[in-house]
């Protein structure tokens, strides 16, 4: 469940994220010879877009990023990271989940989600925590909702788009504070979804 010293993955019985320390890393190259790459955070994240590849290892790769794989296969399932961390005002700006589509997406963000709050405030030790959600995507929104992010506002046309209108944000945070109580949710939710996946550590003896 807990990452190794050099905390270089974090991972749940479902999902396992290492970090991608080098642009030629074996993990590098699999992705870019993905068939298909989605973004979770946007309502366009249907249609696969490989032309947008180099632009999910660019939000990424500014601070952290992270390979997300299957936990028992080892097959790889997507991308995410940090897109920014402010070691200063102790904040971090988690990047998009990019994903091959091998996972249910709602499985992926709530183990993703989970993972890197952890990460942020266990690792790093920021105060507060932060994702930008396309405010059209309501289910997401819940999803995050219930892991315990707040919704603090919308942010006008903050996704800009080549061909079709920009669209708003909801900005999503959580802080410090909050992650004691938070992770006992996060793991509730984990542990009662439908598909019945548990962390190890919530198992019954």
């Amino acid at each position: 469940m807990y990452p190794s010293s050099n905390h270089a993955s974090l991972a749940t019985d479902r999902i396992l994220l290492t970090r991608i320390t080098g642009a030629e890393s074996s993990r590098a190259q699999q992705l870019r010879e993905a068939a298909m790459l989605r973004r979770l955070d946007r309502s366009t994240s249907g249609r696969p877009n490989t032309a947008c590849l180099a632009a999910a290892r660019d939000q990424v790769d500014t601070a952290a990023a992270f390979a997300i794989e299957a936990a028992g296969s080892g097959d790889l399932l997507g991308v995410s990271g940090f897109g920014a961390i402010d070691r200063h005002e102790k904040r971090a700006t988690f990047a998009p989940i990019w994903t091959i589509g091998r996972l249910d997406e709602a499985v992926l963000v709530s183990h993703v989600a989970h993972l890197m709050t952890r990460y942020a405030f266990e690792v790093l030790e920021v105060e507060r925590a932060e994702l930008h959600l396309d405010w059209r995507l309501r289910h997401m929104l819940d999803l995050y909702v219930d892991l315990g992010f707040r919704c603090e506002g919308r942010l006008r046309a903050y996704f800009a788009a080549d061909e079709d209108p920009s669209v708003d944000a909801a900005v999503l945070s959580m802080v410090r504070s909050e992650w004691p109580s938070v992770v006992h949710r996060q793991r509730a939710v984990l542990t009662g979804e439908t598909w019945r996946y548990r962390l190890p550590s919530d198992r019954p003896p």
